[in-house]
Protein backbone atom coordinates (compact mmCIF):
# COMPACT_ATOMS: atom_id res chain seq x y z
CA UNK A 1 0.00 0.00 0.00
CA UNK A 2 2.83 2.41 0.66
CA UNK A 3 4.48 1.46 -2.23
CA UNK A 4 1.82 2.29 -4.53
CA UNK A 5 1.64 5.47 -2.42
CA UNK A 6 5.38 6.92 -3.12
CA UNK A 7 4.37 5.60 -6.92
CA UNK A 8 1.74 8.03 -6.85
CA UNK A 9 3.38 10.89 -5.30
CA UNK A 10 6.36 10.29 -7.71
CA UNK A 11 3.76 10.43 -10.58
CA UNK A 12 2.15 13.54 -9.13
CA UNK A 13 5.77 15.36 -8.72
CA UNK A 14 6.73 14.15 -12.17
CA UNK A 15 3.44 15.56 -14.25
CA UNK A 16 3.38 18.59 -12.15
CA UNK A 17 7.46 19.92 -12.94
CA UNK A 18 6.90 22.93 -13.81
CA UNK A 19 6.95 24.71 -17.17
CA UNK A 20 10.18 26.22 -16.24
CA UNK A 21 12.05 23.40 -16.48
CA UNK A 22 10.94 22.17 -19.32
CA UNK A 23 12.18 22.53 -23.51
CA UNK A 24 9.33 24.41 -24.23
CA UNK A 25 10.75 27.49 -21.94
CA UNK A 26 13.85 27.35 -23.29
CA UNK A 27 12.34 26.96 -26.85
CA UNK A 28 10.39 30.29 -25.88
CA UNK A 29 13.05 32.35 -24.68
CA UNK A 30 15.18 31.37 -27.83
CA UNK A 31 12.07 32.65 -29.67
CA UNK A 32 12.14 36.01 -27.41
CA UNK A 33 16.01 36.40 -28.04
CA UNK A 34 15.94 35.60 -31.74
CA UNK A 35 12.66 37.33 -32.91
CA UNK A 36 11.96 40.07 -31.07
CA UNK A 37 12.56 43.05 -33.06
CA UNK A 38 15.78 45.11 -31.94
CA UNK A 39 15.21 48.24 -29.84
CA UNK A 40 11.79 46.70 -28.77
CA UNK A 41 10.16 45.61 -25.70
CA UNK A 42 7.91 42.40 -25.05
CA UNK A 43 5.59 41.76 -22.45
CA UNK A 44 4.16 38.03 -22.43
CA UNK A 45 1.90 35.19 -20.18
CA UNK A 46 0.73 31.98 -21.08
CA UNK A 47 -1.62 29.60 -18.75
CA UNK A 48 -1.99 26.07 -19.39
CA UNK A 49 -6.15 26.09 -19.17
CA UNK A 50 -6.17 21.95 -19.11
CA UNK A 51 -3.40 21.46 -16.89
CA UNK A 52 -3.99 24.71 -14.15
CA UNK A 53 -0.73 26.40 -14.46
CA UNK A 54 1.41 28.56 -15.77
CA UNK A 55 3.73 27.86 -18.96
CA UNK A 56 5.46 31.27 -19.45
CA UNK A 57 5.88 34.48 -18.41
CA UNK A 58 8.43 37.42 -19.34
CA UNK A 59 7.61 40.83 -17.23
CA UNK A 60 3.74 39.48 -17.15
CA UNK A 61 3.05 42.49 -14.77
CA UNK A 62 4.34 45.14 -16.78
CA UNK A 63 1.30 47.62 -17.59
CA UNK A 64 1.05 47.99 -21.63
CA UNK A 65 -0.91 49.62 -24.24
CA UNK A 66 -3.87 46.54 -25.09
CA UNK A 67 -4.54 48.36 -28.50
CA UNK A 68 -7.79 46.55 -29.82
CA UNK A 69 -7.22 43.76 -27.28
CA UNK A 70 -8.89 45.98 -25.28
CA UNK A 71 -12.50 44.97 -27.06
CA UNK A 72 -12.09 41.60 -25.47
CA UNK A 73 -12.72 42.89 -22.27
CA UNK A 74 -15.17 45.32 -22.79
CA UNK A 75 -17.02 42.00 -25.08
CA UNK A 76 -16.66 39.96 -21.41
CA UNK A 77 -18.28 43.03 -19.54
CA UNK A 78 -20.87 43.27 -21.84
CA UNK A 79 -21.52 39.35 -22.40
CA UNK A 80 -21.47 38.79 -18.80
CA UNK A 81 -23.26 42.23 -17.79
CA UNK A 82 -26.57 42.18 -20.36
CA UNK A 83 -26.54 38.48 -21.66
CA UNK A 84 -25.92 37.57 -25.51
CA UNK A 85 -29.71 38.49 -26.42
CA UNK A 86 -29.78 42.00 -25.17
CA UNK A 87 -31.10 44.10 -28.54
CA UNK A 88 -29.19 47.25 -29.59
CA UNK A 89 -32.82 48.87 -30.89
CA UNK A 90 -33.91 52.06 -32.63
CA UNK A 91 -37.22 53.27 -32.57
CA UNK A 92 -40.11 55.26 -34.08
CA UNK A 93 -42.69 55.79 -32.11
CA UNK A 94 -46.07 58.15 -32.48
CA UNK A 95 -47.70 60.32 -30.11
CA UNK A 96 -51.11 61.50 -30.87
CA UNK A 97 -54.11 60.93 -32.70
CA UNK A 98 -53.87 59.62 -36.45
CA UNK A 99 -57.07 61.17 -38.70
CA UNK A 100 -58.48 59.11 -41.44
CA UNK A 101 -57.14 61.62 -43.85
CA UNK A 102 -53.53 60.28 -42.83
CA UNK A 103 -52.83 63.47 -40.88
CA UNK A 104 -51.13 62.40 -37.57
CA UNK A 105 -52.01 65.37 -35.40
CA UNK A 106 -49.31 65.18 -32.87
CA UNK A 107 -45.43 64.27 -33.05
CA UNK A 108 -42.96 61.32 -34.27
CA UNK A 109 -39.94 60.36 -32.76
CA UNK A 110 -36.82 58.89 -34.06
CA UNK A 111 -35.65 57.35 -30.99
CA UNK A 112 -31.47 56.24 -31.15
CA UNK A 113 -29.91 53.25 -29.15
CA UNK A 114 -26.82 53.83 -29.87
CA UNK A 115 -27.01 50.70 -32.10
CA UNK A 116 -23.91 50.89 -34.38
CA UNK A 117 -24.89 48.10 -37.32
CA UNK A 118 -28.15 50.20 -37.88
CA UNK A 119 -28.10 50.77 -42.38
CA UNK A 120 -29.43 53.33 -44.51
CA UNK A 121 -31.53 50.96 -45.74
CA UNK A 122 -32.87 49.73 -42.50
CA UNK A 123 -33.69 53.52 -41.62
CA UNK A 124 -35.65 53.55 -44.99
CA UNK A 125 -37.68 50.61 -44.36
CA UNK A 126 -39.10 52.46 -40.94
CA UNK A 127 -40.09 54.93 -43.18
CA UNK A 128 -41.80 52.33 -45.03
CA UNK A 129 -43.37 51.12 -42.03
CA UNK A 130 -44.76 54.73 -40.89
CA UNK A 131 -46.59 55.25 -44.31
CA UNK A 132 -48.29 51.40 -43.79
CA UNK A 133 -49.25 52.80 -40.66
CA UNK A 134 -51.17 55.59 -42.85
CA UNK A 135 -49.28 58.09 -41.80
CA UNK A 136 -49.34 61.05 -44.54
CA UNK A 137 -48.62 63.94 -42.69
CA UNK A 138 -47.32 65.10 -39.79
CA UNK A 139 -49.06 67.85 -38.05
CA UNK A 140 -46.98 68.27 -34.54
CA UNK A 141 -43.33 68.14 -34.98
CA UNK A 142 -40.86 64.96 -36.37
CA UNK A 143 -38.29 64.73 -33.63
CA UNK A 144 -34.88 63.18 -33.18
CA UNK A 145 -34.08 61.77 -29.89
CA UNK A 146 -30.49 61.19 -28.78
CA UNK A 147 -30.85 61.55 -25.33
CA UNK A 148 -29.04 58.66 -24.73
CA UNK A 149 -26.30 59.67 -25.05
CA UNK A 150 -23.82 62.94 -24.39
CA UNK A 151 -22.44 65.29 -27.07
CA UNK A 152 -18.91 64.24 -26.50
CA UNK A 153 -18.04 61.88 -29.58
CA UNK A 154 -15.04 60.90 -28.79
CA UNK A 155 -12.95 59.20 -26.25
CA UNK A 156 -10.74 60.29 -23.93
CA UNK A 157 -7.06 60.10 -25.47
CA UNK A 158 -7.90 59.37 -28.97
CA UNK A 159 -5.59 60.70 -31.94
CA UNK A 160 -7.13 63.99 -33.67
CA UNK A 161 -6.40 63.54 -36.60
CA UNK A 162 -7.45 60.22 -36.81
CA UNK A 163 -10.65 62.01 -37.00
CA UNK A 164 -11.87 61.76 -40.43
CA UNK A 165 -10.67 57.91 -40.87
CA UNK A 166 -13.55 55.67 -41.03
CA UNK A 167 -11.95 53.42 -38.06
CA UNK A 168 -12.46 56.63 -35.20
CA UNK A 169 -16.28 57.18 -36.15
CA UNK A 170 -17.74 60.61 -34.15
CA UNK A 171 -20.09 58.43 -31.61
CA UNK A 172 -23.46 59.09 -31.21
CA UNK A 173 -26.99 57.66 -29.99
CA UNK A 174 -27.93 57.67 -33.46
CA UNK A 175 -25.85 56.56 -36.61
CA UNK A 176 -26.29 54.97 -39.85
CA UNK A 177 -23.50 53.14 -41.93
CA UNK A 178 -21.03 52.88 -38.87
CA UNK A 179 -21.31 57.28 -39.22
CA UNK A 180 -19.57 56.86 -42.48
CA UNK A 181 -20.45 58.11 -46.03
CA UNK A 182 -18.73 56.17 -49.02
CA UNK A 183 -16.93 58.67 -51.82
CA UNK A 184 -16.24 57.57 -55.53
CA UNK A 185 -15.33 59.16 -58.13
CA UNK A 186 -15.91 57.95 -61.38
CA UNK A 187 -14.49 59.09 -65.24
CA UNK A 188 -16.71 60.80 -67.76
CA UNK A 189 -15.36 61.42 -71.16
CA UNK A 190 -11.63 62.83 -71.44
CA UNK A 191 -11.31 66.25 -70.35
CA UNK A 192 -14.83 66.32 -68.40
CA UNK A 193 -15.44 66.85 -64.87
CA UNK A 194 -15.70 63.33 -63.05
CA UNK A 195 -18.97 61.91 -61.66
CA UNK A 196 -19.32 61.72 -57.68
CA UNK A 197 -21.35 59.47 -55.94
CA UNK A 198 -22.13 59.52 -52.09
CA UNK A 199 -23.35 56.35 -50.55
CA UNK A 200 -25.83 56.51 -49.17
CA UNK A 201 -27.06 59.26 -51.33
CA UNK A 202 -27.91 62.21 -49.69
CA UNK A 203 -27.77 66.35 -49.37
CA UNK A 204 -26.11 66.44 -46.23
CA UNK A 205 -22.58 66.50 -47.85
CA UNK A 206 -21.64 69.49 -49.74
CA UNK A 207 -19.73 68.26 -52.62
CA UNK A 208 -16.77 70.91 -54.49
CA UNK A 209 -15.80 69.34 -57.39
CA UNK A 210 -13.02 70.51 -60.23
CA UNK A 211 -11.76 67.04 -61.11
CA UNK A 212 -10.96 66.22 -64.35
CA UNK A 213 -11.12 62.82 -66.23
CA UNK A 214 -8.10 61.64 -68.19
CA UNK A 215 -6.37 64.99 -67.97
CA UNK A 216 -2.32 64.72 -66.15
CA UNK A 217 -2.30 68.64 -66.32
CA UNK A 218 -4.91 68.77 -63.47
CA UNK A 219 -2.49 67.23 -60.87
CA UNK A 220 -3.13 64.12 -58.63
CA UNK A 221 -6.71 63.16 -57.68
CA UNK A 222 -7.43 64.44 -53.94
CA UNK A 223 -10.77 64.00 -52.09
CA UNK A 224 -10.48 66.04 -48.64
CA UNK A 225 -13.12 66.21 -45.99
CA UNK A 226 -13.27 69.53 -43.95
CA UNK A 227 -14.09 67.78 -40.46
CA UNK A 228 -11.19 70.02 -39.12
CA UNK A 229 -13.64 73.06 -39.21
CA UNK A 230 -16.82 71.31 -38.35
CA UNK A 231 -17.71 71.25 -42.01
CA UNK A 232 -19.71 68.67 -44.22
CA UNK A 233 -18.16 69.55 -47.73
CA UNK A 234 -16.16 67.61 -49.57
CA UNK A 235 -13.59 68.96 -52.28
CA UNK A 236 -12.32 66.96 -55.16
CA UNK A 237 -9.54 68.05 -57.70
CA UNK A 238 -6.86 66.64 -59.40
CA UNK A 239 -7.27 64.06 -62.06
CA UNK A 240 -9.35 61.10 -62.07
CA UNK A 241 -8.38 58.10 -64.52
CA UNK A 242 -10.26 55.30 -62.93
CA UNK A 243 -13.28 54.65 -60.57
CA UNK A 244 -11.89 55.43 -56.65
CA UNK A 245 -13.80 55.50 -53.30
CA UNK A 246 -12.79 56.44 -49.98
CA UNK A 247 -14.92 56.31 -46.72
CA UNK A 248 -14.99 59.21 -43.94
CA UNK A 249 -16.85 59.45 -40.68
CA UNK A 250 -19.18 62.16 -40.58
CA UNK A 251 -19.13 64.75 -38.43
CA UNK A 252 -22.41 65.32 -36.43
CA UNK A 253 -22.94 61.75 -37.02
CA UNK A 254 -27.00 62.45 -35.57
CA UNK A 255 -27.84 64.96 -37.94
CA UNK A 256 -26.16 62.83 -40.91
CA UNK A 257 -28.78 60.18 -40.01
CA UNK A 258 -31.68 62.30 -39.32
CA UNK A 259 -31.66 64.52 -42.39
CA UNK A 260 -31.17 61.47 -44.32
CA UNK A 261 -34.48 60.60 -42.13
CA UNK A 262 -36.37 63.29 -43.28
CA UNK A 263 -34.87 62.96 -47.35
CA UNK A 264 -36.65 59.45 -47.04
CA UNK A 265 -40.10 60.63 -45.68
CA UNK A 266 -39.93 63.64 -48.48
CA UNK A 267 -38.99 60.69 -51.12
CA UNK A 268 -42.08 58.27 -49.41
CA UNK A 269 -44.39 61.69 -49.68
CA UNK A 270 -44.85 61.76 -45.69
CA UNK A 271 -44.95 65.36 -45.19
CA UNK A 272 -43.95 67.38 -41.80
CA UNK A 273 -44.22 70.89 -40.52
CA UNK A 274 -41.35 70.95 -38.36
CA UNK A 275 -38.62 69.08 -36.96
CA UNK A 276 -35.46 69.38 -33.97
CA UNK A 277 -34.28 67.09 -31.23
CA UNK A 278 -36.43 66.49 -28.30
CA UNK A 279 -37.17 63.78 -25.39
CA UNK A 280 -39.61 60.84 -26.17
CA UNK A 281 -42.63 60.69 -24.06
CA UNK A 282 -42.99 57.63 -22.38
CA UNK A 283 -46.22 56.92 -23.08
CA UNK A 284 -46.21 56.72 -27.17
CA UNK A 285 -47.29 53.83 -29.46
CA UNK A 286 -44.57 52.55 -31.38
CA UNK A 287 -44.54 52.23 -35.38
CA UNK A 288 -41.52 50.50 -36.45
CA UNK A 289 -38.42 48.91 -34.77
CA UNK A 290 -34.62 48.00 -35.94
CA UNK A 291 -32.74 46.24 -33.58
CA UNK A 292 -29.31 44.21 -33.46
CA UNK A 293 -28.43 41.27 -30.70
CA UNK A 294 -25.29 41.86 -28.53
CA UNK A 295 -24.30 38.65 -29.46
CA UNK A 296 -24.09 39.98 -33.45
CA UNK A 297 -22.19 43.39 -32.25
CA UNK A 298 -19.65 41.21 -30.04
CA UNK A 299 -18.65 39.04 -32.94
CA UNK A 300 -18.20 41.95 -35.23
CA UNK A 301 -16.47 43.75 -32.68
CA UNK A 302 -14.08 41.01 -31.99
CA UNK A 303 -13.71 39.43 -35.73
CA UNK A 304 -13.27 43.08 -37.42
CA UNK A 305 -12.25 44.96 -34.72
CA UNK A 306 -14.89 47.57 -35.52
CA UNK A 307 -13.85 50.14 -33.14
CA UNK A 308 -17.91 51.96 -33.26
CA UNK A 309 -19.03 48.26 -32.09
CA UNK A 310 -16.59 47.88 -29.71
CA UNK A 311 -17.83 51.69 -28.55
CA UNK A 312 -21.63 51.23 -28.26
CA UNK A 313 -20.95 48.16 -26.34
CA UNK A 314 -19.44 49.80 -23.82
CA UNK A 315 -21.37 52.84 -23.41
CA UNK A 316 -24.94 50.88 -24.26
CA UNK A 317 -23.77 48.30 -21.32
CA UNK A 318 -23.47 51.44 -18.41
CA UNK A 319 -26.32 53.06 -19.60
CA UNK A 320 -28.43 50.30 -19.62
CA UNK A 321 -27.63 48.77 -15.76
CA UNK A 322 -27.20 52.25 -14.14
CA UNK A 323 -30.04 54.11 -16.08
CA UNK A 324 -27.53 57.49 -16.53
CA UNK A 325 -26.98 59.09 -19.95
CA UNK A 326 -23.91 56.95 -21.37
CA UNK A 327 -20.75 58.87 -21.22
CA UNK A 328 -17.04 57.84 -21.59
CA UNK A 329 -16.24 58.80 -17.99
CA UNK A 330 -18.85 56.95 -16.70
CA UNK A 331 -18.87 53.68 -18.67
CA UNK A 332 -14.65 53.74 -17.92
CA UNK A 333 -16.03 53.59 -14.08
CA UNK A 334 -18.28 50.98 -14.42
CA UNK A 335 -16.31 48.96 -16.24
CA UNK A 336 -13.69 49.50 -14.16
CA UNK A 337 -15.67 48.02 -11.19
CA UNK A 338 -17.57 45.60 -12.64
CA UNK A 339 -14.29 43.87 -13.61
CA UNK A 340 -13.49 44.27 -9.44
CA UNK A 341 -16.37 43.17 -8.38
CA UNK A 342 -16.82 40.50 -10.68
CA UNK A 343 -13.33 39.45 -10.86
CA UNK A 344 -11.46 40.64 -8.15
CA UNK A 345 -8.97 42.95 -10.66
CA UNK A 346 -7.72 46.45 -9.04
CA UNK A 347 -6.93 49.37 -10.76
CA UNK A 348 -3.33 48.32 -10.36
CA UNK A 349 -3.76 46.16 -13.05
CA UNK A 350 -5.56 48.02 -15.67
CA UNK A 351 -6.63 51.42 -16.52
CA UNK A 352 -9.52 51.65 -18.69
CA UNK A 353 -11.01 54.56 -20.64
CA UNK A 354 -12.66 53.20 -23.55
CA UNK A 355 -14.24 50.26 -25.11
CA UNK A 356 -11.89 49.89 -28.07
CA UNK A 357 -8.32 50.62 -27.07
CA UNK A 358 -7.80 53.34 -29.24
CA UNK A 359 -6.74 55.70 -26.47
CA UNK A 360 -3.70 56.32 -25.65
CA UNK A 361 -4.49 55.79 -21.84
CA UNK A 362 -5.66 51.92 -21.40
CA UNK A 363 -3.00 50.51 -20.06
CA UNK A 364 -3.01 46.76 -18.72
CA UNK A 365 -1.03 43.30 -17.99
CA UNK A 366 -0.51 40.00 -19.73
CA UNK A 367 -1.19 38.62 -16.11
CA UNK A 368 -4.79 40.63 -15.75
CA UNK A 369 -5.08 39.38 -19.63
CA UNK A 370 -4.75 36.06 -19.34
CA UNK A 371 -6.56 35.63 -15.84
CA UNK A 372 -9.42 37.27 -17.48
CA UNK A 373 -9.16 34.29 -20.29
CA UNK A 374 -8.70 32.08 -17.72
CA UNK A 375 -12.01 32.66 -15.51
CA UNK A 376 -14.09 32.82 -18.72
CA UNK A 377 -13.06 29.65 -19.57
CA UNK A 378 -14.32 28.28 -16.31
CA UNK A 379 -18.10 30.16 -17.54
CA UNK A 380 -18.51 27.40 -20.38
CA UNK A 381 -21.69 29.14 -21.77
CA UNK A 382 -20.48 32.85 -21.84
CA UNK A 383 -16.69 31.29 -23.15
CA UNK A 384 -18.05 29.18 -26.22
CA UNK A 385 -19.79 32.48 -27.43
CA UNK A 386 -16.08 34.78 -26.68
CA UNK A 387 -13.99 31.77 -28.20
CA UNK A 388 -16.10 31.47 -31.19
CA UNK A 389 -16.20 35.43 -32.10
CA UNK A 390 -12.71 35.72 -32.01
CA UNK A 391 -10.76 35.38 -35.27
CA UNK A 392 -9.36 32.34 -35.93
CA UNK A 393 -5.70 31.62 -37.42
CA UNK A 394 -5.89 31.29 -40.91
CA UNK A 395 -9.59 31.04 -41.62
CA UNK A 396 -11.84 34.71 -40.60
CA UNK A 397 -11.78 38.21 -38.96
CA UNK A 398 -8.25 39.55 -38.30
CA UNK A 399 -6.26 36.57 -38.54
CA UNK A 400 -7.60 35.29 -41.95
CA UNK A 401 -3.94 35.73 -43.57
CA UNK A 402 -2.34 35.10 -40.13
CA UNK A 403 -0.72 31.78 -39.28
CA UNK A 404 -2.84 29.88 -42.04
CA UNK A 405 0.01 27.19 -42.33
CA UNK A 406 -1.28 23.08 -41.78
CA UNK A 407 0.69 23.37 -38.16
CA UNK A 408 -1.04 26.56 -36.92
CA UNK A 409 -4.53 26.72 -39.29
CA UNK A 410 -7.80 26.79 -36.77
CA UNK A 411 -5.63 26.39 -33.79
CA UNK A 412 -5.56 30.34 -32.25
CA UNK A 413 -8.43 31.60 -32.00
CA UNK A 414 -7.71 35.42 -30.67
CA UNK A 415 -7.74 39.05 -30.50
CA UNK A 416 -5.03 41.05 -32.64
CA UNK A 417 -4.30 44.71 -31.65
CA UNK A 418 -2.13 47.27 -33.27
CA UNK A 419 -1.53 51.22 -32.68
CA UNK A 420 1.44 53.30 -33.09
CA UNK A 421 3.92 51.78 -30.82
CA UNK A 422 2.59 48.86 -29.63
CA UNK A 423 0.76 45.70 -31.12
CA UNK A 424 -0.86 42.79 -29.21
CA UNK A 425 -2.16 39.55 -29.33
CA UNK A 426 -4.50 37.65 -26.42
CA UNK A 427 -6.51 34.49 -26.89
CA UNK A 428 -6.56 30.85 -27.12
CA UNK A 429 -3.82 28.46 -28.85
CA UNK A 430 -5.33 24.81 -28.76
CA UNK A 431 -1.65 22.54 -28.83
CA UNK A 432 -0.91 18.94 -30.44
CA UNK A 433 -1.81 17.33 -27.14
CA UNK A 434 -5.40 18.95 -27.01
CA UNK A 435 -4.58 21.51 -24.20
CA UNK A 436 -5.98 24.43 -24.33
CA UNK A 437 -3.55 27.12 -23.61
CA UNK A 438 -4.95 31.24 -22.56
CA UNK A 439 -2.10 33.38 -24.05
CA UNK A 440 -1.08 37.36 -24.11
CA UNK A 441 1.55 38.94 -25.85
CA UNK A 442 2.33 42.76 -25.79
CA UNK A 443 4.67 44.13 -28.07
CA UNK A 444 5.87 48.30 -27.17
CA UNK A 445 8.03 50.44 -29.34
CA UNK A 446 7.61 48.30 -32.32
CA UNK A 447 5.96 48.44 -35.81
CA UNK A 448 3.21 46.24 -36.63
CA UNK A 449 4.95 43.99 -39.46
CA UNK A 450 7.97 42.44 -37.32
CA UNK A 451 5.54 42.05 -34.25
CA UNK A 452 3.18 40.40 -35.68
CA UNK A 453 6.30 37.73 -37.31
CA UNK A 454 7.11 37.47 -33.86
CA UNK A 455 3.65 36.54 -32.36
CA UNK A 456 3.56 34.38 -35.42
CA UNK A 457 6.19 32.78 -34.89
CA UNK A 458 5.36 32.68 -30.67
CA UNK A 459 2.09 30.96 -31.48
CA UNK A 460 3.18 28.76 -33.32
CA UNK A 461 5.67 27.14 -31.05
CA UNK A 462 2.46 27.19 -28.60
CA UNK A 463 0.51 24.95 -30.97
CA UNK A 464 3.22 22.79 -31.85
CA UNK A 465 4.42 21.71 -27.89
Amino acid sequence: MKRIAVILSLIFLLSSTSYSESPIREELDSIVGKCLPKGTDAAIMVYDLTDGRPVYSLRENVMCRPASVQKVITSIVALSDLGADFQFETRLEMCGRLCPDGTLDGDIYLVGGLDPALTSAELKRMVTDLKTAGVRKIAGTLYADVSIMDSIPWGPGWSWDDAPFSYQPFISALMVDEGCMRVQVVPTKKGNRAEVLLFPKNSFINVINTSVTDDKSAGLLSMDYDWLHAGNTVKISGNVTKATSESFSVRHSHDFAFSLFREYLDDAGISFCDFGYGKCPVVTSNVSRVSHSLKDVMRQTLKESDNLYAECMFLRTCNFKTGRQACFSEAAKYTQSFVDRKFGFGAQELNIVDGSGLSMYDFMTPAFLVDMLSLIYKEKDLFNIIYDSLPISGIDGTLKTRMSDKSTIGRIHAKTGSVTGASTLAGYVQNRSGHVLAFAIMNSGVKASPSRNFQDTFCKALSQF
